[in-house]
Formats: structure tokens, sequence, C-alpha cells
């Protein structure tokens, strides 16, 4: 082929004619193939879960299946304004196709477990309701990071813990008890060993 695009005779005779069509063709195949398709779904994980390396969202207490709750909530704000402690917050628009939803983040503000948990009574779509489980997550203790478990005298999580037996202390080592444990996150959020001790997992994973 010539510097100017034009096919030379000998490539005429070669075939490449043929060649130059057909890739042509499969260009313009592919270019179509590429603006006709559907953008890939896909649901970024919040910041803060991926720094705690979390796979699921906090949720409020009392809150139905994580399935359920991302098809009937509204994003109305209702338990975020019922909130005293202010712990519910909207997810931000970086966490993708989750943004909006009420969310809590241990780590900057837990639930403090209110008397009357009046964030569920606010919830008019029944994603929160009384008869859904109590506990937001499970809570594990990461022996490598606890100071008890390693001869530091340590209670924080015990004496803060908003909720009575959720956490005891066993031969100087707290202890979780998953039957009473809400999962709250206060234990995490006053943990003082470095890189934190507390793990909030989602209830399926112990």
């Amino acid at each position: 082929m010539s510097d100017d695009g034009r096919m030379s005779r000998r490539g005429i005779l070669r075939g490449d004619w043929f060649k130059m069509i057909r890739d042509r063709g499969l260009k313009q195949i592919e270019q179509e193939e590429k603006e006709n398709s559907e953008p890939e779904f896909m649901i970024n994980q919040p910041a803060g879960i991926a720094r705690r390396g979390h796979s699921f969202s906090h949720r409020p207490p009392h809150a139905v299946p994580e399935s359920e709750f991302v098809v009937g909530c509204t994003k109305c704000d209702a338990c975020i304004q019922a909130c005293p402690p202010h712990a519910i917050y909207q997810a931000p628009e970086s966490e993708g196709q989750l943004a909006g939803f009420p969310i809590i983040d241990p780590e900057s503000q837990p639930c403090l477990m209110c008397d009357d948990l009046p964030c569920v009574p606010a919830c008019e779509v029944g994603v929160l309701r009384l008869d859904a489980p109590l506990a937001m997550c499970l809570v594990k203790i990461d022996s490598i990071a606890c100071l008890a478990f390693h001869g530091t005298v340590c209670t924080a999580c015990t004496e803060r813990c908003p909720v009575e037996n959720a956490i005891t202390m066993e031969a100087g080592r707290p202890v979780i008890n998953p039957d009473i444990c809400t999962g709250c996150g206060v234990c995490q959020y006053v943990c003082p060993a470095p890189g934190n001790a507390i793990l909030l997992l989602p209830p399926q994973t112990i």
C-alpha cells in the first residue's frame, strides 16, 4: 500500500484489498458493540469499609436483611433525624450505589443503644422494625492486636460497653457474648490498641 493510503496494483493482485476491507469491518463491528453495550453495574465499596476491611454496611439497630433494606429504604433521613447521638448518617456519594442509605461508622460515632431506640419507630417504611434482629453486626476481638492479650491491663471495652454483659473479662482478657452483643461499635470506638483490636463483621461470618 502506498503512503497516501491507496492500494498498489501489486497489492490488489496479492489480495491485500480483501484483508484491508475485512479489518475495517471488524473494527467497525467492535466499535458498534462497544457503543451499544450496557454499562457494567458496579457498587463501589465505601471508603470507610475498605479502610477497616469490612464487606458490609453497618446499618442502624433492628434493620431488616441487607437485600430487603436497600430495596425498601426510601432514604428519607427519618432515622438520621431521630438519632440523639447522631450516630446515623447518610452514606456519601463515594459509596456508589449505596450512597444515601443510612449507615453507622463506629470509628466516628458509634450507636449508644438508646433505651427507646427512637430510630426504629421513626422508620415509616419498615426497614427498621422491632421484629427484626437487634444486632447490627457481630464483634470479634483480634487477640494479636488486643493489649489485654499481651500482658497490658486494659478494660476500656468492657467499661464503656452500653449493653450489660455483652463483653466480660475472663482471666484479664475481654470476651464477647454474641447472644447479648448488639454490634453497636462502642468497643471499637474506645479501643486504645494500635490498629484497633475490635473487628465488626456481618452476622453470617461467625
